[in-house]
């Protein structure tokens, strides 16, 4: 049937056929994993006075709603209230959680079958960027949930209950809004935590040089501030996007200074290899 395609046709679509199937794999898995994480959940039983679990289907119990009482219990000041306001404002939520759980999960097997697709396509040295660079990609944006989680999250919500005690407001947040901001702040601090891998898988490549970050600084704190303005609910008066903003111009520098170092250190051996 290739025959049929012609020599570049065969080829294009043979190209097509592999990526839609490591495509259709990953979609396969992504709705198993939401559909796990929103309808199944864990079963606590004792045997033998040792406390063991089992997944059972379980709607009122699921992972995502054990998610959702986890984020309400580490992320919500004591006597702040979540509220339903509209009816189904619970159900969305624990849909959005299992979607965020299932991304999470999905994004690190996608991107490694991108690579497998690519890898045919890429130079030895990007290919060798792109593997190298996997692992600290996955760290750094564990690190910005974490931070999103421990930090940036938990002093939004205490400025928001103040705020409300102050006026004399009974603090009450909707749950629907409660877990959107979460989402979407965690995922953004994830986000942003990967700008240093990015600049300097630019610049290592060849493709931005080192100096056009450090020339340009005054664009990326403006786009540093536009960024925290995009991903701040905008609820502390200007403290929570002055501090992302600060977040994203450090790791910004970093990377390009971390370029800087690694492209000369890189032409250096280059000159040492050529001379001998």
């Amino acid at each position: 049937m290739s025959q049929d395609r012609g020599i570049l046709g065969g080829k294009l679509f043979d190209y097509l056929d592999e990526l839609a199937r490591r495509l259709r794999g990953t979609i396969l898995l992504f709705i198993v994993v939401f559909f796990g994480i929103f309808i199944l959940g864990p079963f606590k039983f004792k045997v033998g006075g040792y406390s063991l679990f089992f997944v059972t289907p379980s709607f009122y119990h699921s992972f995502g709603v054990v998610l959702l009482e986890l984020m309400e219990k580490g992320l919500v000041p004591p006597k702040m209230v979540l509220i339903n306001v509209a009816p189904f404002d619970i159900v969305v939520s624990v849909v959005y959680i299992s979607l965020s759980v299932a991304v999470s999960i999905i994004i690190p097997i996608l991107a490694f079958q991108l690579l497998g697709f690519a890898k045919s396509a890429l130079y030895p040295k990007e290919r060798k960027v792109v593997t190298f660079s996997i692992i600290p990609i996955l760290i750094l944006f564990i690190i910005g949930v974490l931070f999103a989680l421990k930090i940036i999250i938990p002093v939004l919500f205490h400025v928001i209950y103040a705020f409300a005690l102050d006026v004399g407001v009974l603090p009450t947040l909707g749950i629907l809004q409660f877990v959107s901001i979460v989402v979407l702040i965690t995922a953004g601090m994830g986000a942003i935590f990967e700008t240093p891998i990015i600049v300097f898988s630019l610049s290592y490549l060849g493709i931005v040089p080192p100096s056009t970050w450090l020339k340009n600084w005054r664009y990326a704190i403006i786009g540093a501030f536009f960024i925290a303005l995009l991903i701040s609910p905008g609820a502390t008066g200007g403290i929570m996007e002055v501090t992302i903003a600060l977040i994203i111009i450090a790791l910004y520098f970093s990377g390009a200074l971390l370029a800087r170092w690694a492209v000369n250190r890189k032409y250096q051996v280059e000159e040492k290899t050529t001379s001998t």
